[in-house]
């Protein structure tokens, strides 16, 4: 009752996301995670409900404990050319997220190496631009080539009923939502989806 449904979410109880993880053979990006580098990059593509009709490739930035998030279409051609390796080469009429992955993948041997799915319910409040949502049924898989495959097999990362509850700003919370959020046993922590699908290392 206190935050709206986000606009993206029709259906009452979320929609699918499937996530497609890149990182070099190095694993530069998994490893800085676990070294806690203040200055780390995630690259990403992200697909909804198991559709090719809005693909989107990610830059994630963190950065003093702050994230930022740069996103860009792409289509399924070329989602499927980052998919088998076989990135375009850089060029300046690229959007920025594109031209930055292209970059990457011309100059490391950056590749993908995991998908992960999640159920996603989400709501939003336009004071301080509060995002919450709620990941439920995390897992992952290997098949990187079945990214919109509704059997891929996939591996729960979480037991039953552990679910990940994450809270989005910009500037501010408001006091109600923070007073509502404080659930007593419940504490904060880190928690990567990437970092997680990739154990054991």
């Amino acid at each position: 009752p206190l935050m709206r449904r986000d606009a993206h979410q029709t259906a009452p109880d979320g929609y699918r996301v499937r996530s497609v993880y890149f990182d070099d053979l190095d694993n530069r990006f998994l490893r800085a995670n676990f070294e806690g580098l203040d200055d780390r990059v995630k690259f990403r593509l992200r697909a909804y409900d198991l559709s090719d009709d809005r693909i989107l490739l990610e830059t994630k930035y963190k950065h003093g404990g702050l994230s930022k998030k740069e996103q860009c279409a792409v289509s399924r051609a070329v989602c499927d050319a980052l998919l088998s390796g076989h990135a375009p080469a850089p060029n300046r009429s690229q959007p920025p997220p594109l031209r930055r992955f292209c970059l990457a993948a011309a100059t490391s041997t950056l590749r993908p190496v995991v998908v992960v799915e999640y159920l996603r319910e989400a709501f939003a409040c336009p004071a301080g631009n509060v995002r919450v949502t709620f990941d439920r049924n995390i897992a992952s898989s290997p098949h990187i080539g079945r990214l919109f495959d509704p059997a891929c097999p996939m591996t729960p990362l979480l037991p039953p009923h552990a679910h990940i509850l994450e809270v989005k700003y910009d500037e501010f919370i408001p006091d109600y939502l923070v007073q509502t959020m404080d659930l007593g046993d419940l504490m904060q922590a880190p928690f990567s989806k990437y970092v997680y699908s990739r154990l054991p290392l």
